[in-house]
């Protein structure tokens, strides 16, 4: 009789833990890319090197049409990482007064890494992530890390032979010279170290953010990587120099952050633009040069290039660590970037340059045999599809009225797009950017910024729909963090019904033309309804196809992940004492 019962508790426990077994939580490794805009090889751009985005890209799903909430890291990254949008985070450019945590009627709202921490993940972070020093409460430290976050630190020194200008290539340069390879170089020791704890007992899943810091200006990397590339005179200029026809002055940036970098033998003028304040900087002729802008693109394709090698690195280690085949693999851009046209460079924008990112998602399991969907999605959207497609509770939606300081989302979970990625989806992707920003020009017909303005007194506000981008620009309270939809300071309509090749599009602004008033007023009401408005369809069944395991599904309402996972062991438990109690 003792052996019958050792027998039966030795195959109950089995069964609780293969029950377990299937319940555990999915790693997450969330790279992040600077300044990268969707101009990789995966994206159809066949002339930019990214060999390992690329194979990435092929066993995940890629999001054609993905686009940020401000195209500025600080508030970007701050909109992403809490799931808020940045009129509730009331975080809107970089500012060492715009924590998220400690301005102004602040949402001190849960991150990403924290939400995972308090799930029961070791959460692990790197590089640029939540943006740099006091706009980021220096990597929000206090509260998303499991470890002491880790920055290289690179003296800029370093970089002396530069000589200050916006690109150049190392010679004898190793990778591990610049942040980022060090940055690699971490996460694979992490790694290392995370499959050593494994063999030691720690069964804990983890949350691991890489954030790379290239391709951001200045574009510095190691000779090889410029080497992918021809020579400057061989680069295609953009086709689209000029600024839009009919663009309004307030949509203008002044990409003050390229004029930042000169060579010390030159340091008056980059191309016809002058160093002068007050001179030319605010002209939209100011431009580079074509020798420059080639050169520019050039080392923006470099730096691309280099990133994408540190991608390959650390892939190569999750699979030499046998973590592949449990980790979900996030890649996102924070923006994109202006390399020259629409007369522009750099971000601070509303157009689709500024705005579209790379966004590359990787389920095991689900993904591998690669997909692609056209639906519009945001970066906002990450928070809520990551806690969903590892297996933890979902935060709920926010109501207007939420508690500031819970865990809510202002996104959407892409997990029913893994299912079905061609599906009816959002109805827009919702952006936005304030002005003034500095250098800009008094608008015609309208007084001048006060100095005491904070760079928001007047908010762009954008939407993407399938065929169009509508922009209009508002007088903006920055207390309240509402628009005042009366008081207009541009309109913006451009079409994209029949987009031309990478880059070429929102040429000639349509908003003021007669034959589209009626599509104004229909873009103009999406625009003030905003992201509540625009939300895609509930869906009850968000089971994805997949070639292997299905994706956990979300508790309803009321039910915890804790509660979910231990439905199946009570089950058993409880089939087991019938069993036993028959026998005995």
């Amino acid at each position: 009789m003792a052996l019958v019962f050792v027998n039966f508790l030795s195959l109950l426990l089995l069964l609780l833990g293969g029950s377990r077994a299937q319940g555990d939580k999915k790693n997450v490794l969330f790279i992040a890319v600077d300044d990268l805009r969707p101009e990789l090889g995966a994206y159809g751009a066949d002339y930019v090197s990214t060999p390992n985005i690329d194979s990435l890209a092929s066993k995940s799903i890629l999001f054609e049409r993905a686009y940020c909430q401000v195209a500025v890291c600080s508030p970007s990254r701050a909109s992403l990482l809490t799931g808020r949008r940045p009129d509730t985070n009331h975080v809107w450019r970089i500012s060492d007064n715009e924590y998220w945590r400690t301005t102004n009627n602040a949402t001190n709202a849960t991150t990403i890494p924290q939400y995972f921490k308090e799930n029961g993940y070791i959460s692990i972070g790197m590089g640029k992530i939540f943006h740099p020093g006091a706009p980021g409460g220096n990597n929000d430290e206090l509260y998303s890390w499991s470890l002491p976050y880790f920055e290289p630190n690179i003296p800029r020194t370093r970089f002396s032979e530069a000589q200050g200008a916006a690109w150049y290539s190392f010679s004898n340069a190793q990778d591990n010279f610049f942040d980022d390879g060090r940055i690699s170089r971490n996460a694979i020791n992490l790694l290392e170290q995370l499959k050593q704890n494994r063999s030691n007992g720690d069964s804990r899943p983890f949350f691991m953010a890489v954030g790379f810091k290239k391709p951001h200006l200045p574009f510095y990397c190691p000779s090889q990587y410029y080497d992918l590339y021809p020579e400057a005179d061989e680069i295609a200029l953009p086709n689209n120099p000029d600024p839009p026809q009919g663009m309004p002055q307030i949509a203008w940036t002044v990409w003050r952050e390229m004029r930042n970098y000169y060579s010390d033998t030159n340091p008056v003028t980059m191309g016809s633009c002058t160093r002068v304040a007050g001179v030319s900087l605010n002209n939209a002729n100011c431009q580079l040069t074509a020798n420059e802008t080639r050169e520019a693109r050039r080392g923006y394709y470099a730096c691309t290039s280099y990133v994408d090698a540190q991608v390959g690195k650390i892939m190569s280690a999750l699979d030499l660590q046998g973590f592949a085949n449990d980790t979900i693999v996030v890649l996102w851009g924070d923006h994109g970037f202006h390399l020259g046209e629409l007369g522009m460079w750099s971000k601070n924008t509303n157009f689709e340059d500024a705005t579209r990112v790379p966004f590359i998602l990787r389920v095991p399991g689900v993904t591998d045999n690669g997909m692609k969907t056209s639906a519009l999605v945001e970066l906002i959207d990450l928070f809520p599809s990551l806690t969903e497609l590892a297996g933890i509770d979902v935060p709920p939606l926010c109501t207007s009225n939420s508690p500031k300081s819970i865990a809510c989302v202002e996104g959407s979970s892409v997990a029913p797009l893994l299912k079905n990625p061609s599906m009816e989806w959002k109805k827009g992707a919702f952006s936005q950017y304030p002005r003034p920003t500095s250098g800009l020009p008094t608008i015609s017909g309208r007084p001048e910024f006060d100095d005491n303005e904070n760079g928001e007194s007047v908010m762009g506000y954008s939407v993407r729909v399938n065929d169009y981008r509508f922009t209009e620009w508002y007088r903006f309270n920055r207390t309240t963090s509402t628009p005042n939809f009366t008081d207009i300071w541009g309109t913006e309509l451009y079409n994209h019904t029949n987009p031309t090749v990478f880059f070429d599009d929102e040429n000639i602004n349509l908003a003021s033309r007669p034959n589209m008033a009626d599509k104004v007023q229909e873009l103009r009401a999406i625009l003030q309804a905003g992201w509540r408005g625009a939300l895609p369809n509930g869906t009850t069944d968000t089971t994805p196809t997949p070639s292997a395991t299905p994706i956990p599904s979300v508790a309803p309402t009321g039910e915890s992940s804790s509660a979910r996972a231990n439905l199946p062991i009570l089950s058993i438990v409880a089939l087991f004492l019938l069993i036993f109690a028959i026998i005995f």
